[in-house]
Parts: C-alpha cells; structure tokens; sequence
C-alpha cells in the first residue's frame, strides 16, 4: 500500500458533543444571567409559549435560588430553580440555551402592551438553534398606570448591556415592530436613547449602540470566505459529492454536475450559490466556516469502510443530527471496488489534505492521519479494526 507523507496537526474536537470547558464557560454564563434576574423581587419566570397553548408562571418574589449543576455528560447543562418558601421547582437545561434575547413584545397578559422579556433561546432538533424558548425572565409590572415605569426599563437595559459585555456573542436585542408604533414606543425611545446618551439615534441605531456585536459590517459581508479555494478544489475532486444533511432531510449534489461556486448578493446579502443558476444548485454561508475537518470514519453506507469526508464546520449547531456543527460535507461515493480500496479515487483527497494542511483552520482526524502515515486500509482490514483496539 503506498504510504503518504504526514503534517502533524493537533488532535481534531471531538464531534459526539462530550463535555468541554468552551460548553461550561456558556453554560456557566447563562446560570449567571437567571440568577441576576431571580435575585431582583420585581421578577417573574415565565415557561412555555402561548403558540404552545400554555405558559406557566412562577413568581418568586426574591425567594428563589437556581441550584449548581450536578450531572456530567449530555446533562451537565441541567439546573433546578428552588423556591424558599414552597416545594415546587423548576428544571431547564442550559446546555440546550443557544443564546439569550433581550426582548420587548406585545404580551396578551399586558392587553397586548410591551413587555419586557429575557427569553432563554433552544436549540431544536440535531442541535440547530431556534427562535424558540422554554423560559424568560421578566419585570412582573413595567407600568405605572399605562406609562413605563421608567426604574424597570433602566433596569432592564442596564442588565442587557452588562450581559451583551460579558458575552457579547451570546446576547441580543429585538424590539418588535408592534412595539416601535405603539403608544408606548416613543418614550421607550427616548429612554434607550438616554441610557445610549444618543438622543438623535432611531430604533435601529439605538440597538446597536446598547449591543454593538450584532451590527455586522457590510465589509465583511463582502470578503471571501477563507475556505472557498478548499471547496472549489473539493469540488473538483472525481467520483464525489457535496452533502447537506439536516433532520430528516439528506441532500446530495455528484460534484461533477456542479457548476462551480458563484458569489450571490440579494439586496445586500451575499450567499454562495453552488451549481449553475439554470441547473440545479443550492446557496450556503461560506463565512460561517471557520474550520475543516478531513475525516475517515467507518460507516454503514460503506459496508463498514471508512467514508473519506471533507467537513465544513461552523463555531455552533447548524441543524446536522450527526454532528451539530457539520454545515456539509465533500464525500468520496464509491472509494472501494469489492474490498480493495480505489487509491485513484481516495489519493487525490489525500493530496488536497497535504495542499492545505498549513492552514491554521484546517485539521484531520485520527484515521485520516493512519491513512497517510500506514497506507489507505482496505474494507477487510477496516473491518477487523474495533474502536477498543485503536
């Protein structure tokens, strides 16, 4: 078997999501949020969305302390709200918080005036991030009368910008539309416009100024993601494709039907569209690579051979139920003929490993490396391989 030259790189995350310090420093942030707020006795915790049908209500009154965590692996992101002064408690799991939304909506318990709310956002299936929360946080009467009580807002955005501070990337703000025309709308304005000490600011310079993290550049829109001269090349790879997988959906495109990649821009967006605009093709967020992972794992799909894969990952969950941060993939379709393996098809990924292996965002996995350093296995040999022998 021809033997490969090998680039030493360090070992690649590891993707079945096991606990580590990056998950409890997050997790640890949003402990730190529900207590700020729990220890205010104007708060009320609220679970569940009326889309739902139903939403619980929890007013603790100061008297309520979120207990540290006590489980590991998949569960140590679980947490138990206590009650002083009853036995009833509440259990959310942080580790399924994807970010916290400093929001102000319409609420029917207000007849549809603003409310202020901290929602909790979750991820949904395969670990993708959603709208959707399981628990917010919010001042139990923002009103005097039918006017803001303007000590509740200031403590609200005082929060918020404390927050967005601590972890800029785990903290927005939304104001709904509803909320800007509203009777109310004006003098919220005029209150975040003091707290900005910007007294001329509209809505939307007025919510980057109190988070500036989500006012994105159109400059860096328009940059070229690091990872397009890797994808072009695996592209051209022979006898493959290009892999979008989410829950229950799989969507694969045989790379030599592609049309190469094309910038898009849509009234100021700009995605990369896959395949020709006639043909079929599909658009993806290139800049939301930040890493690429050449990988050889055994799979069913290849009677327990290795698939050489090309990930393209993001920093967070995307939706793929097989790895939550693997936004697509570039896999070899038939790299064995019986047994034997195809090195005219597996060698020229193995080349393009070597191509970019310097680069600081490109890794490979364990198995990858064996292939180049021991010579690409056959099916058989694989086969007789157990992860306990590795």
């Amino acid at each position: 078997m021809q033997k490969m030259p090998v680039v030493q790189k360090s070992p690649a995350s590891d993707p079945t999501g096991k606990v580590d310090s990056k998950f409890m420093a997050i997790t640890a942030f949003f402990h730190d949020v529900i207590e700020d707020w729990i220890q205010d006795p104007q708060t009320t915790i609220a679970c569940g969305t009326w889309a739902d049908g139903a939403v619980s209500e929890i007013i603790p009154a100061g008297g309520a302390q979120l207990l540290p965590g006590r489980y590991d692996g998949c569960f140590a992101g679980v947490r138990e709200l206590r009650l002083d002064n009853g036995p009833h408690h509440l259990h959310i799991d942080l580790g399924r918080v994807h970010k916290i939304r400093y929001t102000i909506a319409p609420s029917v318990c207000l007849a549809f005036k603003p409310a202020l709310e901290v929602r909790l956002l979750i991820t949904g299936p395969g670990g993708a991030p959603t709208d959707r929360w399981a628990l917010s946080l919010m001042p139990d009467c923002p009103y005097r009368e039918d006017q803001f009580d303007e000590a509740a807002v200031h403590r609200f955005i005082e929060r918020l910008r404390l927050h967005a501070k601590r972890a800029p990337e785990l903290v927005e703000l939304s104001i709904e539309p509803e909320v800007r025309q509203s009777p109310q709308g004006a003098v919220l304005l005029s209150l975040m416009q003091k707290a900005a000490a910007q007294l001329d600011a509209d809505w939307n310079d007025v919510i980057q100024a109190l988070v500036p993290t989500i006012n994105h550049s159109p400059t860096v829109e328009m940059m070229e993601p690091p990872c397009l001269p890797l994808l072009r090349d695996a592209l051209a790879l022979h006898e493959s494709s290009l892999v979008i997988y989410r829950e229950r959906t799989l969507v694969e495109f045989q790379t030599e039907k592609i049309d190469g990649v094309h910038r898009y821009v849509e009234q100021g967006h700009v995605s990369w569209q896959i395949g020709g605009l006639r043909d079929h093709h599909c658009h993806l967020a290139l800049g939301a690579v930040d890493r690429v992972l050449f990988s050889a794992e055994p799979v069913p799909c290849q009677g327990g051979g290795l698939n050489y894969t090309i990930w393209f990952l993001t920093s967070g969950p995307c939706g793929n139920p097989w790895r939550r941060d693997g936004y697509f993939s570039v896999v070899l379709n038939r790299p064995y003929s019986g047994n034997a393996p195809r090195l005219e098809v597996i060698k020229p990924m193995l080349d393009l490993y070597l191509r970019y292996s310097n680069e600081p965002w490109v890794d490979a996995d364990a198995r990858f490396v064996s292939a180049l350093e021991q010579g690409v296995p056959d099916r058989r040999q694989q086969l007789l391989v157990s992860p306990r022998s590795e």
